[in-house]
């Protein structure tokens, strides 16, 4: 599901990076949370960001960055 980033607040719990996400799908503005560790998530996600939100079951397991198309 391609989305935007709105928020992002990176934080550690027991040594480990993870970042809260708030994003919203281009088929539905309400913003969704989403609570991933570093390894589910691109390198340094910053709002604005076009993503592809991958989940399972509701379950979002991993965020992925949407390359701009080249000019």
């Amino acid at each position: 599901m391609e989305a935007t980033l709105q928020a992002v607040r990176p934080y550690e719990l027991h040594g480990i990076v993870y970042y809260q996400l708030l994003y919203a799908l281009d088929t539905d503005p309400t913003p969704r949370e989403a609570r991933l560790s570093h390894d589910m998530v691109y390198p340094d996600p910053q709002p604005g960001d076009r993503v592809d939100v991958h989940a399972i079951l509701g379950i979002v397991d991993a965020v992925r960055r949407v390359q701009a198309p080249a000019p």
